[in-house]
């Protein structure tokens, strides 16, 4: 005799909204009390963002602009090897009416969150960090004492704790940064306890990779190499670079000008360097294994700067950023030589008389709550 699974109704009902859309939940968050309960767990919260990650429906691009009088716009396109600006969309920025602003900053996403920093005057420092969640609109104004010091910020999930874990590394050499864990709220001091721990940041317009629990960034240490802190033993580490990557010798402000960088591709760590001739992006393969640096892009620069990589389609082709010093960035792919690809998307004629001024970041449409639920 076969015996029957009886598998309960609220298991398959909740299998089912966990792979819709976040637009769609919000519906049926109206339809339903019982489903309305189901989608506000933390649970399902978690069990959604994991299928949503898999979906590329689910993952946007977004970028922010200003017009003259100032205010911010944001905006996100949907992820397509085909097109990308027919299907642009206007996102709900929270402060408009609130602060006024001096300039912003995107300096990192993590599961649908974005760490967003305001100046109201022209500082070294934001006035404000602000996290966000534009597909729910949640946002949250993170305490924050203004460093003397040139900083930059990263956003990461510690999966232990099951929190978000905010992080400051100053750019100048001193002896400490900051953490804050979302749940507790407050910062906290990180002393470097040897002298290679205290490197010079090589730009504070950079970004942090988070991948592995792990922070990452490029500064000398003395020499060029690439720093890392773990969010789980709160340790600081050297990450090797890759064998056949130029090494820089610069340090100080002549370093700025150096195109080079680390982001995420595929969540692999990645380096990148372009020596205005020809663009390199290298992955680590298997994480904390020099030898598995592998190199995934060589194409041709043609003298064009700022270029970083974006995403990378199913396909193979790579979405990458460039721009020059004056112009609003352009998005294309790796088809063909810097410049000169077949699909391109010149983003600022898209969206008229708004100058855009911040690099794009790929985020997962998700319900998780920048106020999180204790």
């Amino acid at each position: 005799m076969v015996m029957e699974t009886h598998i309960p109704e609220e298991e398959i009902v909740m299998d089912i909204l966990s792979r819709l859309p976040v637009k769609t939940l919000f519906r049926f968050k109206c339809v339903s009390e019982s489903w309305k309960i189901i989608i506000s767990q933390p649970y399902f919260k978690k069990k959604h963002l994991n299928h949503a990650k898999n979906q590329l429906n689910s993952q946007k691009l977004l970028f922010a602009g200003s017009r003259r009088d100032k205010t911010i716009y944001f905006y996100c396109y949907s992820l397509s090897p085909v097109q990308l600006v027919k299907d642009r969309r206007s996102l709900d920025w929270p402060l408009n009416s609130e602060i006024p602003y001096c300039r912003m900053k995107v300096f990192a996403s993590c599961d649908g969150l974005f760490l967003i920093g305001i100046w109201s005057k022209p500082d070294d420092q934001p006035s404000l960090l602000l996290l966000w969640n534009p597909t729910t609109r949640e946002s949250i104004i993170i305490p924050h004492e203004t460093p003397q010091l040139v900083s930059i910020y990263g956003l990461g999930y510690d999966s232990t704790s099951d929190d978000y874990i905010l992080f400051r590394v100053d750019r100048e050499e001193q002896a400490v940064d900051e953490i804050l864990a979302l749940k507790n709220g407050s910062w906290r001091k990180i002393y470097k306890t040897s002298s290679w721990e205290v490197s010079y940041l090589l730009s504070s317009w950079h970004c942090l990779a988070f991948v592995h629990g792990t922070f990452h960034w490029l500064g000398f240490l003395p020499g060029f190499s690439m720093a890392s802190f773990n969010i789980s033993d709160e340790k600081y580490r050297e990450i090797p670079l890759p064998e056949t990557m130029p090494l820089m010798t610069e340090t100080g402000p002549e370093a700025f000008y150096f195109d080079v960088g680390v982001s995420v591709v595929e969540g692999m760590l990645s380096v990148f360097y372009n020596d205005e001739i020809t663009f390199n992006l290298w992955v680590m393969k298997n994480y904390g294994v020099i030898e598995s640096w592998t190199k995934l892009l060589n194409i041709p620069s043609n003298g064009i700067h700022f270029i970083r990589p974006i995403y990378k389609f199913s396909d193979g082709e790579m979405l990458l950023r460039y721009r020059d010093w004056i112009a609003s960035p352009v998005y294309t792919t790796s088809d063909g030589p810097i410049g000169l690809s077949k699909r391109i998307w010149p983003q600022a004629c898209d969206i008229g008389a708004i100058r855009i001024y911040e690099d794009g970041f790929i985020y997962t449409e998700s319900l998780i709550s920048p106020k999180l639920d204790h």
